[in-house]
């Protein structure tokens, strides 16, 4: 398992340097009359990439590390320790095909919709999907994602929403 998650790691910090030469090349917010230029998005995005790909491939190989140690000092295992784990993963990757039906039906309800009532229903699914259950943190968790999702498109980009 760690040798793909190190496999998939490297191949995302590969990409974040690969995309990050052409993205140097956007023209800059001095360039354009803007107050933020068209390579800041991308450029932000890129070193998050970097910066999240290379935390996780030194936690994975840290782990792996760890583990082969362990493994070392203990003979046995516990099975019903495997048996949890597998509940666990197998339920986490249910959400995650979950999650990805919600983003697609968040596109198309956008279309049909508009903007700010898709998001409150794309919001809600996705809060209740991780787990919250208070319903005031589910509200106010739907309320901010609108209002922060509109004032920065809206306003301080100046993308008109659906």
């Amino acid at each position: 398992m760690h040798a793909k998650v190190m496999t998939f790691a490297a191949a995302i910090v590969l990409l974040a340097i690969v995309a990050l030469i052409p993205t140097l090349k956007f023209p800059s917010a001095e360039e354009v009359s803007t107050f933020i230029g068209p390579r800041l998005w991308p450029l932000c995005l890129l070193v998050a990439l970097l910066v999240l790909g290379s935390f996780l491939l030194a936690t994975t190989w840290r782990s792996s590390r760890s583990e082969a140690v362990n493994n070392r000092e203990e003979s046995t295992s516990d099975p019903t320790n495997s048996e949890a784990s597998t509940s666990t993963r197998s339920r986490t990757a249910t959400h995650h095909w979950w999650l990805m039906l919600g983003t697609v039906a968040y596109t198309l309800l956008m279309q049909a919709t508009g903007f700010l009532l898709a998001t409150v229903v794309f919001t809600l699914f996705c809060t209740l999907l991780l787990g919250a259950r208070h319903w005031g943190t589910i509200l106010a968790t739907v309320a901010v994602a609108a209002v922060l999702i509109q004032g920065v498109f809206s306003y301080l980009l100046g993308i008109p929403l659906p």
